[in-house]
């Protein structure tokens, strides 16, 4: 997903600034900037996904599909309770990750796993997709060496721009269908 990412940010009309590496982003920024690039922590991947998961649950309309990449599903369980709010309010909610926790059940959640090491399971991404929201965060380890996973840093995109998240839903969708076919 990242190189998707990487790919239509770059090609775009809105181009992509670089950030360069940064202990957070602030709202502003987030909000402001329809593509950015940047170098960061858990922590600060950690917020702007609080802040897109915060736009899922305020407008609320019951149409979009969310995609949710954890690495390992055992890394949504602290999350659990909001992505059962945003299943409630989307179409469908899919998320993905190493198969090493079961979620919840949810008649609008999806889960599939994951294989150890392939290149979507050091992706940590949340793309919305819907009429009231086009967002995706995006984000792909760059220090594979750090057994920490606060400590490691991941070279991220974030996008605002409704083509680039068109694109990176048809991407993930094309994912799904081809996992669903075997």
């Amino acid at each position: 997903m990242f190189e998707q990412a990487l790919k239509a940010t770059t090609t775009g009309a809105d181009g992509l600034e670089d950030l360069g590496c940064v202990y957070n982003v602030s709202r502003q920024v987030y909000e402001e900037k329809t593509n950015f690039t940047f170098r960061a922590q858990m922590p600060c991947l950690e917020y702007l996904s609080l802040l897109v998961e915060n736009a899922l649950l305020l407008r609320a309309n019951r149409a979009g599909r969310v995609y949710a990449g954890f690495e390992q599903l055992s890394r949504m369980e602290a999350v659990a309770d909001s992505y059962l709010r945003i299943a409630d309010l989307s179409e469908r909610l899919y998320v993905f990750g190493e198969a090493d926790w079961k979620p919840p059940r949810h008649p609008h959640l999806r889960a599939l796993t994951l294989a150890p090491g392939t290149g979507l399971a050091r992706e940590y991404f949340i793309i919305a997709d819907s009429p009231a929201l086009h967002v995706a965060l995006v984000a792909a380890d760059d220090d594979k060496s750090s057994t920490s996973p606060e400590a490691r840093v991941f070279h991220a995109i974030k996008s605002s721009c409704p083509v680039v998240v068109a694109q990176l839903a048809a991407t993930i969708e094309n994912l799904i269908n081809s996992s669903l076919a075997s």
